[in-house]
């Protein structure tokens, strides 16, 4: 698809997540814009034509636009189900059947309001304030007179260096909030309602600077006192690491909306079964973990379920989990042909084609390539079963997998975004069933 934008051709590229598109043109800038903003969220492949490149994507969707071309990356799941899982609209998305295409800034409004909402929900009995130290010159003294500062001076005798604790609203959780309204704004294809309604929003931080870049970080701690900014504070960052990814160098300028469903997936999954399990069982989004001080090998938990006593189960989220093409050395198939297949893998016979048997050993290669870090971590922490949770998979998974030379048991659950949102909560009932019973 091409269209005409203030005399420029513009192409359009239409390719769905972890999917690789056909050979396309672009110029050397758009190749130089490209690179600027996609970094490692979209692939940008050379082929034999200096001037003709193949983009693989990833798990972020959205737009992104360069000098001639328009990249459209399409979700796999409905777009329903992504606004639910991104701010737990639930009933209040219009749930239909089956799965429609999408322009640009469809995404990127609906993305837009999910996150506003969010904020205006938490910021709805007003902004939290906290007490922030200061030292500024005043005309009258305010906390501790700085009598050190007046030595040093004498001249400021006037107006005298203060330190005091102020009690105000420009404070991090604040900032962050606010500079996610911000940046939502320099968003291209905002609805005139959704920019309405973050410039509305945008009033309420009157005064509220912005965040320093450690501020951006996750490293807010949760308290009783800002507990209803936690999933605000949580749609803020990802709207700062997607809304405003730019580029802007002499002529070349390139601007994307990019949004990880991955995470979008594990926040939605850890937070479901954080209500459902609570007080019982408290579920986490955990850090590294490391399987030993002797060890080297270090394992991400993304979710640990924990007991009054300690973890109790490993919890492990996968968007996509691997394709069965997926590209695995002859190397690692023939190590595995070698090893003590797990039974509920299937037994490999002699009938079997060799193309059938190599795609076989293909598939054993990504589940176990998802399944490791799981299988680690339960190592680590002396437990028997770890989970995978997955939403995609061109090929399912057993839903019990005995890991060989391990004592740990992987056991897989499928989540169908394609349902309706009520199915999907009898299946995150479900979910949390198997952990109680895995917990035990």
């Amino acid at each position: 698809m091409t269209e005409a934008v203030a005399g420029e051709q513009v192409k359009t590229v239409v390719v769905g997540e972890h999917a690789r598109s056909a050979p396309v043109r672009l110029s050397a800038e758009g190749r130089s814009a490209l690179f600027a903003v996609a970094d490692d969220k979209v692939k940008v492949l050379a082929t034999a034509d200096p001037q003709t490149v193949v983009l693989e994507t990833t798990s972020w969707v959205g737009s992104i636009s360069v000098p001639g071309l328009q990249i459209r990356i399409t979700p796999a799941a409905p777009m329903h189900s992504l606004f639910a899982m991104l701010a737990g609209l639930g009933d209040e998305v219009v749930w239909g059947q089956g799965t429609s295409g999408f322009a640009s800034d469809e995404l990127l409004d609906g993305s837009a309001l999910a996150v506003l909402r969010a904020i205006e929900a938490a910021t709805r009995r007003g902004l939290l304030h906290g007490y922030q130290s200061r030292q500024e010159p005043l005309a009258t003294i305010r906390g501790r007179l700085l009598v050190e500062e007046i030595a040093r001076r004498p001249w400021t005798a006037a107006q005298p260096e203060c330190r005091y604790d102020d009690f105000t609203a420009d404070i991090e959780e604040n900032r962050v909030l606010a500079a996610a309204v911000r940046v939502i704004l320099t968003g291209h294809g905002l609805s005139p309602p959704t920019r309405r309604r973050a410039v509305e929003l945008l009033a309420r931080f009157e005064g509220v600077g912005s965040p320093s870049a450690a501020e951006r970080a996750p490293d807010i701690v949760i308290t009783r006192l800002n507990e209803h900014y936690e999933q605000a504070l949580d749609l803020a960052r990802l709207a700062l690491d997607g809304f405003a990814i730019r580029h802007e160098e002499g002529v070349q300028q390139a601007h994307a909306f990019l949004l990880d469903v991955e995470y979008v997936f594990l926040r939605f999954v850890a937070g479901e079964l954080r209500s459902r399990l609570w007080p019982g069982l408290r579920v986490e989004q955990t850090e590294q973990l490391a399987p030993g001080e002797s060890s080297g090998v270090q394992a991400n938990a993304d979710v640990l379920v924990s007991g009054p006593r300690g973890p109790v189960l490993v919890l492990g989220t996968c968007y996509h989990l691997g394709t069965p093409d997926a590209v695995t050395s002859d190397v690692t198939a023939r190590a595995l042909q070698r090893s003590a297949m797990p039974p509920s893998f299937g037994a490999m016979t002699g009938t079997r084609s060799r193309g059938a048997a190599a795609s076989a050993m293909t598939a054993i290669a990504n589940d176990a390539a998802t399944f490791f870090p799981v299988v680690v971590q339960a190592s680590s922490l002396g437990l028997a079963n770890a989970l995978v949770v997955y939403a995609h998979a061109a090929r399912r998974p057993a839903s019990r997998i005995r890991m060989p030379g391990t004592g740990t048991v992987v056991h897989a659950r499928h989540i169908d975004l394609e349902q309706t949102w009520p199915e999907i909560q009898q299946q995150l009932d479900s979910l949390a069933n198997t952990v109680r019973r895995l917990a035990t």
